[in-house]
């Protein structure tokens, strides 16, 4: 879990903050808050938006999941054994990338393959670009 820990740490900590929060400002992505039964709509704050994203990772490894997309994320973590294997963290508009080796070529190809034949083409076409980029 230690190892999990520091890889969501080291993809936090590599994500632009700055231009997360522009975009939603450029593009009118605001968060709903209720206080005191009154309805507020606001751009969420640098810290609200790193916790966000840390709970969603967290939520991945406790559940032992490959793939989510939630609100403006979308996180896929490759798991390798005896590894952390890689995180692609999208935000619909910026992609950010931790890889634990360079040599995970063959894992992607693997991912894609499982993904065409659960028919989940999305995610496919996903990896299918991540390749491309390797």
């Amino acid at each position: 879990m230690d190892a999990h820990k520091g890889a969501i740490d080291r993809v936090i900590s590599s994500i632009d903050w700055r231009k997360i929060k522009s975009y939603h400002k450029k593009l009118g992505i605001l968060w709903e808050y209720t206080e005191d039964k009154e309805t507020f709509r606001r751009v969420p704050s640098v810290p609200e938006l790193r916790s966000e994203l840390n709970s969603l990772l967290m939520h991945v490894v406790e559940e032992n999941l490959s793939y989510i997309s939630h609100g403006s994320w979308v996180i896929f973590w490759d798991r390798e054994e005896g590894g952390i294997g890689d995180i692609r963290v999208i935000f619909r508009l910026a992609d950010f990338l931790f890889e634990e080796n360079r040599q995970s070529q063959e894992s992607l190809e693997e991912a894609l393959r499982k993904a065409i034949e659960k028919e989940d083409y999305e995610y496919a076409a996903v990896i299918r670009d991540s390749l491309l980029k390797k």
